[in-house]
């Protein structure tokens, strides 16, 4: 899943959230949800930028979509089989990415989330096979002198 679709999918989840939870999203609320400084997709995206930071609580925002998110994918836990497998994908799709969305995902779900744990359960295997290779290394240089 590219990030592009991965965060459709996330926005997507936010806003039928809050639909089915009957809370209201603005428009500059929703647009803020496509907020990125590295890649701009809106282009009026500084102007609601600038009106969102004059006019809302980013706090209370943030929490709200964090909520909103939290209870999406739970909701699709219970609902699909495969739901869980959608939003693992999505988000690692933008796990090297900075998009305004990913500071509600990590309030929602942490930074540890199974798609993080896997990355850093295989970092971590990853350098202890680095660490043992360099010590067998060093055992066989030191055994290579000692016998010349």
């Amino acid at each position: 899943m590219d990030s592009a679709v991965a965060k459709g999918f996330l926005i997507s989840k936010v806003v039928e959230q809050a639909q089915f939870e009957h809370v209201p999203l603005s428009e500059v609320e929703r647009k803020m949800l496509q907020f990125t400084e590295v890649h701009p997709s809106l282009p009026d995206v500084y102007e609601v930028n600038a009106q969102f930071e004059s006019t809302y609580d980013t706090d209370e925002y943030e929490a709200k979509v964090a909520s909103l998110l939290k209870n999406a994918r739970e909701r699709d836990r219970k609902t699909s089989a495969s739901g869980e497998e959608q939003w693992e994908k999505a988000l690692a799709a933008l796990k090297t990415e900075d998009h305004y969305i990913l500071v509600m995902v990590h309030q929602a779900f942490g930074a540890g989330s199974a798609a993080g744990k896997k990355t850093r359960l295989r970092d971590f295997l990853l350098y202890v096979a680095i660490g043992v290779g360099l010590v067998m290394a060093l055992l066989l240089a030191s055994m290579w002198r000692s016998g010349h």
